[in-house]
């Protein structure tokens, strides 16, 4: 079950990320992102 929740969010952090690095030129909404997938991941590990 861990393993599902860890791929659920390790492709919701990509997808989110690669969102952000196509987005043009802004560099708010890259950050922002990169603190999600990072709040994710923690979430992930506690799991």
């Amino acid at each position: 079950m861990s393993m599902l929740k860890t791929a659920a969010v390790g492709m919701l952090g990509f997808a989110v990320g690669a969102g952000a690095m196509m987005a043009p030129g802004s560099q708010k909404w890259k950050r922002q992102a990169q603190r999600q997938v990072e709040r994710l991941s923690r979430m992930v590990k506690n799991w």
